[in-house]
C-alpha cells in the first residue's frame, strides 16, 4: 500500500454504516496504483503492508476490495 486513511466520519448512506473504514492507494505488480477499501481492522492497515484481492456482494454486485495477507 501506498497510503491510507482511515474514515471515522461519515454522514452518507451506505457508508456510514461500515465506519470506521480505511481507504488505500494500492500499487500492484503490473505498475498501476488503485484507490480502494481495504477489509480487516482499519487501525492495523500499514503503509508498505501487502495486500490481496477479494471481492465484497454489495446489492448484487460483486465489489473489489482489499485485505492484508497472511505473509504481511
Amino acid at each position: 500500500m501506498y497510503a491510507i486513511t482511515v474514515i471515522r466520519q461519515n454522514g452518507a448512506p451506505p457508508f456510514n454504516e461500515r465506519l470506521p473504514y480505511a481507504v488505500a492507494l494500492v500499487d500492484l505488480d503490473e505498475g498501476v496504483r488503485l484507490l480502494a477499501n481495504i477489509e480487516g481492522d482499519p487501525d492495523t492497515v500499514k503503509i508498505g503492508q501487502a495486500v490481496e484481492l477479494t471481492f465484497r456482494e454489495e446489492d448484487g454486485l460483486a465489489v473489489p476490495v482489499f485485505r492484508p495477507t497472511s505473509a504481511s
